[in-house]
């Protein structure tokens, strides 16, 4: 049953506080973007405020992977107390600063750069500390816990700037990562599965192992996948003004990749390769477009939500099983920074495919996204019935 599955994963010494901590030291990842965009929108326009928040994300992506291989390098748990420090000061100067353009736009800059690299950590300690037979199961509930975030950061943003202000929301961003990155670094376990101090990975070793890039570029796919279909979503129930009912609908989709994800990582067993659960989201993609109206668009997107946690999980767990232990963080901060350019390149086009071809041309675009990705994430020659996740002696052997 599923509930047994995840009572015995949440029993195993560490994994119950790291997941906890981790989501609260990573819910600012819903909160932070929104919390921006009111802030800057007070004195200034939505073009600057975008402009604004590209900074945070151009230095999250520039430092993901350097933060990570120093985690691998000189421990998980020193670089992400520093970085969490860093981060709540340059926050904490952004609630203080003027409302100058030039000037916060560096301080979100430096905010990015100063990200903890706790989504990477996480996810190379929970496979070492759960064993391998229960990877699949530990990979769909983080990934299930990460939907929560982008479920609840945005009401809680809101909740706050309507009591205090933007300033305020944007202070509780930065006491997120503080307490949660914090508490995480204090357990023991969050170093488990590093390798010890004298083995230093070598830079550039992880994009040279076989069957990472294929899995990063699926990561990049996958993910502006997702932002083509938020924005093709929104603008087919919104128009031209965005509308509270857009919220709603799109938000069936996070319901849905919750159930998903519950459901697929109570599996003891199953059949689907990466291919296949990357497939299946571009079944489900290709159903949009042909939505006749508000409530079918809604099932249809619940029911695609439903495919998305098991790629995403599948993709992770996919990840760790190629990736050399000594650089287990750094190969996820590289998946981090090529999904958030992903996503950001992928609101870019869909922009584009508004203006130029009509509010559903992003949901087609993000179908044939989503089958790119099912066509890279793995050889196929390699394309067997055995499931893409398991580790397997040829691992390393096969062709990128």
């Amino acid at each position: 049953m599923p509930a047994a599955t995840y009572r015995d994963l949440l029993r195993t010494p560490a994994v119950s506080w790291l997941l906890t901590t981790s989501v609260i030291g990573r819910f600012n990842q819903g909160m932070t973007g929104l919390a921006l965009l009111m802030l800057i929108t007070e004195h200034h326009s939505y073009a600057v405020a975008g402009l604004i928040s590209t900074a945070s994300v151009a230095g999250a992506f520039l430092a993901g992977p350097l933060l990570s291989r120093w985690a691998d390098t000189h421990g998980r748990r020193r670089v992400l107390a520093a970085t969490s420090v860093l981060n709540a000061l340059t926050m904490t100067a952004i609630v203080l600063a003027p409302a100058e353009v030039p000037v916060l736009a560096v301080l979100c800059f430096l905010s990015g750069m100063c990200t903890p690299p706790l989504t990477a950590a996480v996810r190379a300690a929970l496979p070492a500390l759960v064993g391998e037979d229960r990877r699949k199961a530990v990979f769909a509930l983080e990934s299930t816990l990460q939907e929560l975030i982008f479920v609840l950061g945005p009401p809680a943003t809101a909740m706050l700037a309507a009591v205090g202000g933007p300033r305020l929301a944007v202070a509780a961003c930065g006491a997120c990562v503080l307490v949660g990155t914090l508490g995480y670094a204090r357990d023991r376990n969050a170093d488990i599965g590093r390798q010890a101090a004298g083995t230093r990975p070598k830079s550039g070793r992880v994009l040279r192992t076989p069957g990472i890039p294929r899995v990063l570029a699926a990561g990049a796919l996958l993910y502006g996948a997702l932002a083509c279909q938020s924005l093709g979503v929104i603008a087919v129930v919104s128009g031209s003004r965005v509308g509270a009912d857009a919220g709603f609908v799109v938000a069936a989709g996070s319901l849905g990749s919750l159930v998903g994800g519950l459901v697929y990582g109570s599996l003891s067993r199953h059949r689907a390769q990466l291919r296949h659960l990357m497939l299946f989201v571009a079944v489900g993609l290709a159903t949009l477009p042909l939505a006749p109206g508000r409530n079918v668009l809604t099932i249809l997107v619940f029911c695609w939500g439903l495919t998305l946690a098991p790629a995403m999980s599948q993709l992770f767990e996919r990840l760790s099983s190629l990736a050399p232990p000594e650089s287990a963080t750094e190969a996820f901060g590289w998946m981090n920074s090529v999904v958030t350019a992903g996503n950001a390149l992928g609101a870019a086009f869909s922009g584009v495919l508004i203006t130029t071809f009509g509010v559903r041309a992003p949901l087609v675009a993000a179908c044939v996204a989503a089958a790119l990705a099912a066509a890279v994430c793995e050889p196929w020659s390699g394309f067997t019935r055995r499931s893409a996740g398991d580790r397997e002696p040829d691992d390393r052997t096969r062709t990128c």
